[in-house]
């Protein structure tokens, strides 16, 4: 159960990153970017819950395991979406400071 309170940890990091990012980038690509990080953070966490109380999920371990073998399609989407989203917000932050922006 510390491993699943450890990604309930992650999640609310990647919460406070939202809020950053959306206070770097200018007004309307910053709270896009951190519209979608949010949603998919809550969609995560909502879809963690629901493994959990299906009795699916019982360490950090399973989490990865049903996310990498697509056990809950509903969890792995909210996982990759997550991930999408931060790679994006990460590229637009990238070039943003290459560019001088």
């Amino acid at each position: 159960m510390k491993g699943i309170l450890v990604f309930a940890l992650l999640l609310l990091a990647v919460c406070v990153m939202s809020l950053g990012i959306n206070a770097a980038l200018p007004s309307p690509d910053g709270a896009l970017f951190a519209i979608a990080i949010l949603l998919s953070a809550a969609f995560t966490a909502i879809s963690l819950c629901i493994e959990l109380g299906d009795g699916r999920i019982n360490a950090m371990q399973d989490v990865m395991r049903v996310i990498e073998t697509g056990q809950s399609l509903r969890l792995t989407l909210a996982a990759y979406a997550l991930g999408c989203s931060l790679a994006a917000a990460a590229t637009v932050l990238v070039y943003r400071a290459l560019m001088g922006g």
